[in-house]
């Protein structure tokens, strides 16, 4: 399991240049953006924190120290409750380096595929992430700090008058990716499953896209109407806009499909499934041409070996 594209062009987002907000979505229950998540497609990473009678539990613990620290601070800000949990919904680091930074106190919570990949792959995915995110981001500094505990399917948590559930849904972006949902308020915390709304795509960093349709699928089913989710990346949004990044990786499969039918390489796939419809994404010509093109084709090829 690792990352299989790094971008090429400048960094998704600046990690110095990101200020921390969070807005009370329920009560005790906090999302945490980026301050301008309402002014781009694509911004850093969203997290959040909900609050019980006894404890707190957090969702993702950022890039750096720097970022991490100003998560722990506006969790400060409402509560000197304990941080008793800590969830990363996968290994990529700008959900999960920060965990160093938590107390020692605070139960650290990922599947068991995502603290395999920290414990064997750390510093390999440290230097991706350099040159991914750019030298001087904090990077150098963070400690990796896997699980405490894993989640494979489901954990529900007592934060003391209040349940927080930690659910795998299937693969999506990495085989662990968690989300967290916080039923009485009907907020879901999806990681990068889900990048941001319309018009942004999904990244297929480790291919898959059919599990991934399939996993949409099934966290569509799930959420009542009136739920709202967190991205991993942007603004928040409704059950209903999953629809578009599911009618995206369906064109795309079949567009592709067709192409390996017509026995077309991958450079004349990436000539033939423009999807242009698709280009108002800001990372369009990275995520759709430079990633999702060539791993959905060589997702289908391996699926068709595997018929054969």
């Amino acid at each position: 399991m690792s990352h299989t594209s790094e971008q090429e062009s400048a960094p998704p987002w600046d990690a110095a240049h990101v200020n921390l907000t969070s807005k009370e979505m329920a009560p005790g229950v906090f999302v945490v953006m980026p301050d301008d998540v309402f002014a781009k497609d694509h911004v850093a990473t969203t997290a959040g924190f909900v609050i019980g009678e006894r404890s707190v539990l957090v969702v993702e613990a950022m890039l750096n120290g720097d970022l991490a620290s100003q998560l722990i601070g506006l969790v400060r800000r409402e509560t000197s409750k304990p941080i008793r949990y800590l969830v990363n919904t996968s290994y990529h680091g700008d959900h999960a380096y920060g965990n160093y930074l938590f107390p020692d106190s605070t139960v650290v919570i990922q599947h068991p595929a995502t603290k395999r990949y920290m414990e064997e792959n750390f510093e390999d995915d440290r230097r991706f992430m350099l040159g991914l995110m750019g030298k001087g981001k904090g990077i150098e500094r963070v400690q990796s700090r896997p699980g405490d505990i894993t989640v494979e399917d489901k954990l529900s948590i007592d934060l003391g008058g209040r349940i927080v559930e930690v659910r795998h849904f299937g693969f999506a972006q990495t085989p662990g990716d968690l989300v967290i949902w916080a039923p009485d308020a009907k907020i879901l915390w999806v990681g990068n499953m889900i990048q941001a709304p319309s018009p942004a795509l999904p990244w297929l960093l480790e291919g898959r896209h059919k599990e991934t349709i399939a996993t949409l699928a099934r966290v569509r089913d799930f959420l009542p109407d009136e739920a709202i989710i967190i991205p991993g990346h942007g603004r928040p949004m409704r059950p209903a806009d999953i629809d578009f990044p599911l009618r995206y990786l369906r064109e795309l499969d079949a567009a592709v499909s067709v192409a390996l039918d017509e026995g077309r390489s991958v450079e004349e796939t990436l000539e033939a499934v423009r999807m242009a419809d698709y280009g108002e994404y800001s990372l369009f010509e990275w995520a759709h041409n430079a990633v999702n093109v060539p791993a959905a084709f060589q997702h289908l090829q391996v699926l068709r070996g595997l018929e054969a």
